[in-house]
């Protein structure tokens, strides 16, 4: 057994403040609740053991007298103190792990999530404006045009750095693959693949939404009146991003409710 002195750092002639005040001191430096390192919960052990040793007056006396305070005369508190010590650690270190995990999995949900309704807003609100063709060269009020105008360019710098993002998280650019070393993408998409996934989205939903204003056209019309191919144009690269920044803050606001 090792020195119960050297182990608290303290002389033979320590006082029980003293004994109380090392403890305290390595307590606190290797308890396994602010230490994570596996070596800590051995020493926390150690110390607990020589603290029990020490701030026991026959104990400690036996041990000046003696040398050790022989295996048979630990009492049933050491070795609880001992085991105790060990499960704290290691539950520590699985409620760590798990909290992790945890928080991996909702932020990956939350990642996804994200992803998702912004890609499919900007297709159904493509659709939505090709095939209801709501007119925007024809608004003459200049506040709520600029109003429009301004709302317009935070949708835009929105979709685009969504879009990064999501590219950035999920996508990978293809490279040279090595024929001794293929390398395993970290990714689930080929950049290519994802790009390819958006345009042809947004040009579907373009060309449906067109294809059934065409056939609603006459009902369309008593709503929003005649559109021409130039107001329609500007229509279905003005408003969808519009709708992907509302729907985007909606989310957020959501997901933050959820954690409040």
């Amino acid at each position: 057994m090792a020195d119960p002195y050297s182990v608290l750092g303290v002389s033979r002639t320590a006082s029980q403040s003293e004994i109380k005040s090392a403890y305290r001191r390595l307590a606190r430096k290797y308890h396994p609740d602010v230490n994570s390192d596996p070596a800590a919960a051995r020493e926390f052990s150690r110390v607990s053991e020589a603290y029990h040793i020490l701030i026991d007056p026959k104990r400690r006396d036996l041990y000046d007298r003696l040398g050790s305070t022989g295996a048979s005369r630990r009492t049933a508190s050491d070795s609880a103190a001992a085991r105790a010590a060990r499960r704290a650690y290691y539950q520590a270190r699985v409620d760590r792990i798990v909290n992790e995990w945890l928080e991996r999995e909702r932020e990956e949900a939350r990642a996804r999530g994200q992803a998702v309704y912004t890609t499919v807003t900007l297709f159904l609100s493509t659709f939505m404006v090709a095939m209801l063709k709501p007119s925007i060269l024809g608004i003459s009020n200049p506040y709520l045009r600029a109003v429009l105008i301004l709302l317009f360019a935070i949708s835009v710098w929105h979709l685009f750095t969504s879009l990064k993002h999501h590219f950035d998280r999920y996508t990978y650019r293809a490279s040279v693959v090595s024929i001794t070393r293929p390398l395993r993408p970290d990714k689930p998409f080929k950049r290519s693949v994802a790009w390819t996934f958006v345009i042809g989205g947004y040009m579907l939903s373009l060309g449906t939404g067109m294809l059934l204003g065409m056939l609603t056209e006459d009902f369309t019309s008593q709503f929003f009146g005649q559109t021409h191919l130039l107001d329609l144009f500007f229509a279905v690269f003005f408003y969808p991003p519009i709708a992907v920044l509302i729907v985007d803050m909606m989310y957020l606001v959501n997901l933050r409710l959820d954690e409040w």
